[in-house]
């Protein structure tokens, strides 16, 4: 299967950790070791420092390794610590960045619609999938997002293994959700959601440095689900989500 990781982040921690990849040189070494072929990457700082200085140290350092694929961290503009959301989409093209994430718990803002409006509005016109931890948020937020930004593709990373009574309701309601499977480790909890929902909703990540991708890679290799829905895990959703062949 060709793995693409939705969930990964390069860059040294504030608290320094025991693993964690400083360079793109060293995050591509452990992606190759562990088979998988590209990572969609955000910045250390952008999530711990500031948004705009990571996502500019991203960009300058992942240059060159094309199995590094850009997603910065955004935020609303109305404080001028980011550039307003039509001007900030034209920046993420012009730089190759195919995704967002949000940190809005650890960043101090809110998702009601009177903050971040134009910034979704803006990301949704342009189809650009937007990334938030599911510690950052909660499932009234994101079914509040889903239902304002239907045109919004919408990921949410690191849901644990006990959310299925509460997400199956909105993914039944809101085709533009999707949910990362690193966390969803509750027995067959794969087969169920793709029986239910077919696999085109579930994105293969791995969460490194925080976590080892062992775990989700045999969850996808071994599911009881055909090929071609392993292969839609594993990585043909995430290229799909941003119109990739």
């Amino acid at each position: 299967m060709d793995f693409f990781d939705c969930n990964c982040m390069v860059g040294r921690f504030g608290v320094p950790q025991t693993k964690q990849f400083h360079t793109p040189d060293a995050l591509d070494r452990e992606l190759k070791r562990c088979g998988i072929s590209r990572a969609l990457v955000y910045h250390s700082y952008a999530k711990e420092l500031d948004p705009a200085t990571g996502n500019a140290a991203l960009a300058n350092e992942i240059r060159g390794h094309p199995a590094l694929v850009p997603c910065w961290v955004v935020m609303p503009h109305h404080t001028g610590e980011m550039p307003a959301p039509d001007e900030l989409c034209d920046q993420m093209a012009a730089n190759g960045v195919k995704a967002a994430r949000l940190f809005p718990q650890l960043h101090n803002y809110p998702l009601a619609e009177w903050c971040t409006e134009r910034l979704f509005g803006a990301l949704a016109s342009r189809r650009i999938p937007l990334l938030i931890d599911y510690d950052q948020t909660n499932w009234d937020e994101i079914n509040a997002m889903c239902v304002a930004h239907p045109g919004l593709p919408l990921v949410v990373v690191r849901p644990d293994y006990r959310v299925h009574r509460r997400m199956y309701p909105l993914l039944e309601q809101h085709q533009n959700l999707h949910v990362e499977i690193g966390w969803l480790v509750a027995h067959q909890g794969i087969e169920d959601c793709v029986r239910r929902f077919g696999a085109e909703r579930l994105l293969f990540g791995s969460c490194l440095p925080h976590y080892t991708p062992g775990g989700p890679i045999a969850m996808v290799a071994y599911a009881q689900i055909p090929e071609a829905d392993k292969a839609l895990i594993a990585g043909g959703n995430l290229r799909r989500l941003w119109g990739e062949a």
